[in-house]
Formats: structure tokens, C-alpha cells, sequence
């Protein structure tokens, strides 16, 4: 294996820890970051950006719902329809 270099591994580090990257892919950039603090700390600051955004969707798509009584009462009304 060889290592990517830092402009490869952060071109590809969201793909990486999003598990888009095949092995053969992911092995240069895993081996760079190993080796490379600068690299490390971008991955860091990815891995924490990432959980960030993820909590944030998760907020928004709760505040979104709607009540559990109105999603029953479509539920029903769905079901004596058809």
C-alpha cells in the first residue's frame, strides 16, 4: 500500500467515515491518516461536524412529527378506506 497523500485524504475523508469507500479505496487514506496529524485533526474536526449536523436533523425531524394521536387517526382512516 502507499500513502494517498493530504490533498487525496481530505478530497475523499467524508466518503471515508461515511463507509462509501471500498477497502482497496479507504486502505491508501487510512494509512496516510495514521502518519499525518494535519490529517488527523482534519478527521477529527469531520467526525465531529458529522455528529453535529446528524443531532441537528434529528432535533428538526422530531420537531416535525406530527402528534401521535393525529398520525393514529390518519392511520385509521387509511385502513376503513381501503
Amino acid at each position: 500500500m502507499s500513502d494517498c497523500g493530504c490533498d487525496q485524504a481530505k478530497a475523499n475523508l467524508y466518503e471515508l467515515l461515511r463507509g462509501e469507500l471500498c477497502a482497496e479505496e479507504s486502505a491508501p487514506i487510512r494509512e496516510h491518516l495514521a502518519q499525518c496529524p494535519d490529517c488527523r485533526t482534519e478527521e477529527t474536526v469531520c467526525i465531529r461536524l458529522t455528529e453535529v449536523v446528524r443531532r441537528a436533523c434529528e432535533d428538526e425531524r422530531d420537531s416535525n412529527c406530527p402528534p401521535e394521536e393525529l398520525r393514529n387517526a390518519i392511520l385509521k382512516n387509511l385502513r376503513t378506506a381501503g
